[in-house]
């Protein structure tokens, strides 16, 4: 008998449940997940989506290639600010998280400037930590990441930080103009109580943050508005957080009692005829339910300072923009009501734009410039301090007490002193 070494073996069967084709159907399906997910951002953008802030800063802006090797994280940051339907991204990745683990999803914190990583938290002997974007505490209050990841990785102790504040008081004193500090607590420290039990970084930001307000009580720095007591007294007598329940910033009330602190330390006489007024509540978008994909309204009291005779000039209302990056003056007159006279300067961050409806009725001539201008462009700011004669500083906690405010940066604080040391009032 013969074999036949070439005949082919019958082809075998195919497996029970197999599809014809499968192989080459999935080929096309791939393909244009593909598409989607490389080119849907570019045609959404053709359509007319643009970027969005969907957090607590302004977008990334594009690196120089002068930068070096940090051009590329720093690259991957703009993209990723820039990129169309990142707030739709966001808010479909909560819808999915909600909908197969009944929980919001954590989002790592970020470095700055570059990729998020993990960092040591200080309370495990060093280990490698991702911090939360938002922490999730009792009966729906959300608080911002940052307030436990900036204190948890300091870039100065605190001992070099009032060091730092004194010195650019003092530049400011010294040149013959007034200098006041007003420090914005961070929702975690003015209103911990729903707070979840444990949570990264609990322990050093708990640390670092009793060290910070000890040394301010302790030792206040020059010109140091006490704006912490006045909240506690206030929440004490009215058994309400001051601070929004999805939003990392204060309510009106908080704001009134901000623009009332610093008016009564510019001039006592500026509380004649002043009055704060109830109008009613409303809801409002939270901040921190829209960077983790769950927008939520807060209902808050509303309140207004009302000041008689006090009109602005040149614009439609006495309500200021949100703090700006780029210089912007406005002015007031009054028939009635007075004004603090002196030109000044306004240095804050997104607690001066929370209370941006109290403040501008208080000043004859203020100018506004967002504090983190300071790190961009020291000289701008120091040239702003000599044109005129009081320099208000507002910082939130979170970036002081870690060290990170660029106003107290070597460049910024050498600009300032240079500067107003050759033009004294």
């Amino acid at each position: 008998m013969t074999i036949d070494t070439k005949a082919q073996p019958p082809p075998r069967a195919a497996p029970a449940g197999s599809r014809p084709g499968r192989r080459l159907t999935r080929r096309p399906v791939a393909l244009a997940l593909a598409l989607v997910f490389f080119f849907g951002p570019l045609g959404a953008l053709v359509l007319g989506a643009r970027p969005q802030e969907i957090e607590n800063r302004r977008l990334t802006d594009f690196p120089s290639l002068s930068d070096g090797w940090s051009f590329f994280p720093q690259f991957t940051t703009w993209a990723t600010d820039h990129l169309p339907l990142r707030g739709e991204a966001v808010r479909g990745n909560a819808a999915l998280s909600e909908a197969l683990f009944r929980e919001a999803p954590s989002y790592r914190g970020e470095t700055d400037g570059g990729p998020a990583s993990g960092v040591p938290d200080g309370e495990d002997g060093g280990a490698a930590e991702d911090y939360p974007r938002v922490l999730a505490g009792d009966e729906g209050w959300l608080y911002y990441g940052a307030d436990v990841e900036n204190l948890c990785r300091p870039t100065r102790a605190v001992p070099e930080v009032m060091e730092r504040l004194d010195r650019l008081a003092s530049a400011v004193e010294a040149s013959g103009r007034q200098f006041v500090l007003v420090i914005a607590p961070d929702k975690t420290s003015a209103y911990p109580d729903a707070l979840p039990d444990t949570y990264v970084g609990k322990d050093c930001a708990q640390e670092v943050r009793e060290e910070f307000w000890n040394a301010v009580d302790e030792t206040p720095p020059q010109g140091y508005i006490d704006l912490r007591e006045r909240l506690r007294a206030e929440q004490d007598r009215t058994e309400e957080p001051l601070y929004r329940r999805t939003d990392t910033h204060w309510v009106p009330r908080a704001a009134a009692l901000y623009a009332l602190a610093l008016a009564d330390r510019l001039d006592p006489a500026l509380s004649a005829g002043t009055d704060l007024v109830e109008t009613g509540s409303a809801e409002r978008l939270g901040d921190l339910g829209v960077l983790i994909g769950q927008p939520r309204e807060d209902e808050i009291e509303e309140v207004e300072l009302r000041r008689p005779g006090v009109t602005p000039v040149g614009r439609d209302s006495l309500d200021l923009p949100e703090m700006p990056y780029g210089a912007e003056t406005f002015t007031s007159e009054t028939t009635s009501a007075p004004l603090f006279q002196p030109d000044t300067l306004l240095l804050g961050d997104s607690f001066t734009s929370a209370s941006r409806t109290m403040l501008g009725q208080f000043f004859a001539r203020l100018t506004l410039l967002h504090n983190e201008v300071a790190g961009e462009s020291p000289q701008l700011v120091a040239d702003l301090m000599a044109a005129n004669d009081v320099v208000v500083l507002e910082v939130v906690e979170r970036t002081i007490a870690s060290g990170r405010g660029p106003i107290i940066d070597d460049a910024a604080l050498t600009a300032i002193e240079t500067t107003l040391a050759a033009q004294p009032r």
